[in-house]
């Protein structure tokens, strides 16, 4: 009999540890399937015909629960074609249309310029630039202060909004 009770006993005892041991597990995949994911080092490649367009390489990306954007830290974009460089501390990308909102500073440079704006919307896909924000361009022989700007990089076209004061320099 009192082996029949030691068996009873293990038997209950090894069920609650593996109901405790499974419970555990189970609460830790549900508590990464409800929490945001994030990659360090991100490195997003646009093509168009087989060329690249542009590529977006961040330090940390957090993505959102339903993954179709990521909040970027340590923000670079390379746009190919336009040889040109934009840094930003932080920005919002959207994975389904490829635009990028950009808060903080932001510094946009190739071998020509540099722009510095800040809450700025990129379209990766057409090129463009738009911000409401102060606008500053410095140049070899020029500088250029705004408020508001609307850059078409794929047709080399920027407008300053209001408030434009240039500065030319022989």
């Amino acid at each position: 009999m009192s082996k029949k009770l030691l068996f009873v006993g293990l038997s209950i005892a090894a069920l609650a540890l593996f109901g405790l041991v499974r419970t555990e597990k189970g609460g830790k995949l549900d508590l990464q399937a409800k929490g945001d994911s994030f990659f360090e080092g991100l490195k997003i490649v646009n093509r168009k015909n087989g060329t690249t367009d542009w590529v977006i390489l961040a330090k940390r990306a957090d993505m959102t629960r339903d993954g179709k954007e990521a909040l970027l830290t340590g923000v670079e974009m390379k746009l190919e074609n336009q040889g040109m460089t934009v840094k930003a501390e932080k920005g919002l990308y959207n994975m389904e249309t490829r635009q990028i909102s950009v808060e903080g500073v932001l510094q946009a440079s190739n071998d020509n310029y540099v722009l510095t704006t800040s809450q700025v919307r990129i379209d990766g896909g057409k090129g463009n630039f738009d911000t409401a924000g102060d606008v500053r361009i410095e140049g070899r022989k020029f500088e250029l202060e705004g408020k508001g700007m609307q850059a078409e990089n794929n047709n080399h076209k920027v407008r300053i909004l209001k408030d434009v004061k240039a500065t030319f320099n022989r």
